[in-house]
């Protein structure tokens, strides 16, 4: 009976461990994944499988000779430790394995129809986001150009967020260096929507393709003038006053290599019945690396939501902090402070705090007044004609105007954020910066009155006219 049992459980680790061993090839199988295809993903290979499966065989073979020889306690635990070892061998064996591969199988999935036939790719790297909605909100007007396309991604974590569609493929880059020439074979143009650095390796890498920056949106802070555009083929632009920004600042740039696109991602919302019932948006920005163009109301959040709450009848009021500032150290304390907004509202008045899946563009529909710092949220909603308020927390005077123009179409709340009631209540009675506010609109769009995504489509046939690597197909 003893040896029964020994045999059973000793067959019952070995099943246990195995399984472990296998899972865990796996989970590497999803770690060093180059696209979406189960067939790209890292699978132990054969020799690794029999490795598992004869030590598994090996440790239940060696416990059942112990019990029925009974052999010395320290045999029992010198075969269970060797059992071990080979589980855990056999198990880096796997990993290095999926990583030697990984270049080898990223070749591999270029070979499939999308990455053969592509000639856009959009390359982006941000370790930073929790989600790369910096991509896919350019996802529909890609997908507009009728062009099956590729987009490569240096970190693997955001594969999860692209939806599946047989339109465009996936491919991680993570474990090829950016100086190797990666891109897939008729490529002709690279789109990028931020300025980080490991862009450059890619354009140095490739200097027989059109590399153009679209951007994740335009805002007056120093990101949309930073004198690092110059490395680009071209920018794509939503209007002259993104071009005006690099010469307000000091920026030369060659007017060539700008292309008004507008934002092909907006829409002009529907004029709504009228409603007594008013929502508020409040967005922030982040805080940025410098504090040249730090921005961020997020200290004052508390303050700028308790101040909305109160201010209006019949309100919703709907807070979306920047997807990055979950990171910022005082995240915490004021996510605290917020959650106490919530406790203690007017009867009429409600309070939420959006997700940071949720689409901004869906809340500037819902919104009919929008309150947000100096950032590409701002021109963005600049786009419904809708009015808006704009944070003040370094406390800039009406001279600083000049130098953050889409200002201009909304109130500046005053550092303290006295003035803010007031300022919601003109928003909702008189609006007396509406005719200010729709001229500016022209100034930032130059695609505005057009039908949506037009001047990009166009924009981007250009680009594949005059290519370099045009003449190359038929």
């Amino acid at each position: 009976m003893i040896i029964q049992s020994t045999c059973l459980a000793a067959f019952a680790m070995g099943v246990f461990v195995t399984q472990r061993v296998h899972k865990k090839s796996v989970k590497v199988g999803i770690q060093t994944a180059v696209s979406r295809r189960p067939a790209d993903n890292f699978k132990a290979s054969k020799h690794s499988r029999l490795a598992v499966w004869a030590s598994a065989v090996f440790g239940v073979g060696a416990l059942a000779c112990i019990a029925l020889f009974s052999l010395p306690l320290w045999t029992i635990g010198a075969t269970v430790f060797l059992f071990l070892i080979t589980m855990v061998f056999a198990s880096q064996s796997n990993k290095m394995a999926a990583k030697r591969s990984a270049p080898l199988r990223y070749l591999r999935a270029l070979q499939a129809p999308i990455p053969q036939q592509a000639r856009y790719a959009l390359y982006f790297s941000e370790p930073r986001l929790l989600t790369p909605y910096q991509v896919t909100m350019w996802l529909a007007p890609l997908l507009s150009l009728g062009e099956p396309f590729v987009i490569l991604l240096k970190e693997r974590k955001h594969m999860k967020h692209f939806p599946k569609d047989e339109r465009f493929d996936v491919l991680v880059v993570s474990d090829i260096p950016a100086s190797i020439p990666f891109l897939p074979p008729n490529t002709e143009v690279v789109f990028y929507v931020n300025n980080s650095m490991v862009n450059l390796g890619v354009i140095q890498a490739n200097p027989h393709v059109t590399h153009v920056q679209l951007l994740h949106g335009d805002s007056d802070k120093p990101p949309s003038y930073n004198p690092m555009s110059r490395v680009y083929d071209k920018l794509f632009v939503a209007g002259e006053m993104a071009i005006d920004r690099y010469a307000r600042h000091g920026v030369p740039m060659d007017r060539a290599k700008f292309e008004i696109v507008g934002r092909p991602q907006l829409t002009v919302p529907n004029r709504p019945a009228p409603n007594p019932r008013k929502t508020i948006v409040y967005m922030t920005t982040w805080a940025g690396m410098f504090e040249d163009s730090n921005f961020c109301s997020l200290s004052q959040a508390h303050d700028i939501l308790h101040r909305t709450v109160t201010a209006v009848e019949k309100v919703d009021v709907v807070f979306k902090p920047h997807p990055i500032s979950m990171k910022d150290p005082i995240w915490k304390t004021v996510e605290s402070k917020i959650q106490n907004v919530s406790k203690d509202l007017p009867d009429g008045v409600t309070f939420r705090l959006a997700s940071h899946y949720e689409n901004p563009l869906g809340l500037y529909q819902q919104a009919d007044v929008l309150i947000t710092d100096v950032s590409s949220t701002l021109i963005d909603f600049l786009y419904t004609g809708k009015p808006y308020l704009v944070t003040n927390p370094h406390g800039c005077s009406p001279q600083d105007l000049d130098k953050y123009p889409s200002i201009k179409g909304g109130g500046l709340l005053m550092k303290d954020c006295s003035n803010l009631q007031k300022l919601l209540a003109d928003c909702f009675d008189e609006d007396t910066l509406r005719e200010t506010r729709l001229k500016l609109r022209t100034y930032a769009f130059g695609d505005f009155g057009r039908p949506q995504g037009e001047a990009f489509q166009e924009a981007c046939a250009a680009l594949l006219t005059t290519s370099p690597q045009a003449s190359h197909h038929p």
